[in-house]
């Protein structure tokens, strides 16, 4: 039997169409059934398209009535996922995105135990609890549901920790962020490392996101660096899980490049 649901990375797809409310509050409710336990810490959190709340109060609906405790970390890159897992502070995690699509798109995906992709075999189980016809897994005691602020500090902490040695003061970057997950945060761990940046892409009104911007598009960073004689830039995606390095002269660096240097 093919997949119908979950492809290379999640579930994606229109919103609406493909991915709807209902589809959300299901996948929460199969993921906790058939990865969690009665208490099981979920994580959810967003990139910046209009139709990122209402899917994420879903999934977190459908969780907390298998009996996950729930916390909404709002906006925040993917890579916060499994940081965050990693530091103990969650168990299961799910990323409401569809990475570098149009806003018109929408996606989920799903973290497990150490922070990883979930296995196919995984992955399918919770695909046959969608879509049989069995109703939704209760929990005898349902799980709660809340809002959690200040996520975006202990992600960004958690970066600056990691990265210490890098000392980037006297190098001036051009960030351009896509309009989304990595709005606040990309700028204010770079500034904390001593960059002097420019930023665009750091506007997101719901439907802007990776619009002529961000990986996808590094015309307007390469234009940025140029004009301005930047030491170069990095264009990230909707969701913040990629990246394209922009050198001085305002080409893109081609990842075996990138790869050779971090390896050098």
């Amino acid at each position: 039997m093919g997949r119908r649901l979950f492809g290379t990375d999640g579930v994606r797809g229109p919103v609406g169409s493909v991915l709807t409310d209902a589809l959300a509050r299901s996948l929460g409710n199969a993921a906790v059934a058939e990865l969690g336990n009665p208490g099981v810490r979920l994580l959810v959190i967003r990139d910046t398209r209009e139709s990122g709340l209402s899917l994420s109060a879903a999934l977190a609906a459908g969780a907390a009535a298998a009996g996950a405790n729930v916390d909404d970390g709002g906006v925040l890159p993917t890579p916060a996922a499994p940081l965050l897992i990693r530091a103990g502070d969650y168990d299961i995690a799910a990323v409401i995105s569809a990475s570098h699509n149009p806003y018109q798109d929408n996606g989920i995906k799903l973290f497990g135990a150490g922070g990883f992709k979930l296995t196919d075999e995984q992955e399918a189980a919770i695909e046959e609890r969608v879509l049989s016809d069995a109703s939704e897994h209760e929990a005898p005691e349902p799980g709660v549901v809340r809002e959690l602020g200040g996520l975006g500090d202990r992600y960004g902490d958690a970066l600056r920790s990691r990265f210490a040695a890098l000392d980037l003061r006297g190098r001036r970057l051009g960030i351009d962020c896509a309009h989304g997950a990595t709005f606040e945060v990309a700028p204010a761990i770079f500034q904390a490392l001593g960059a002097e940046i420019d930023v665009i892409g750091a506007a997101p009104d719901g439907r802007n996101i990776n619009a002529g911007c961000g990986s996808t598009d590094t015309a307007a960073l390469s234009a940025l660096v140029q004009q301005r004689g930047l030491d170069g830039g990095f264009a990230f995606d909707g969701d913040g899980d990629r990246l394209i390095p922009i050198g001085p002269d305002g080409a893109a660096i081609d990842g075996d490049e990138l790869i050779g240097q971090m390896a050098a």
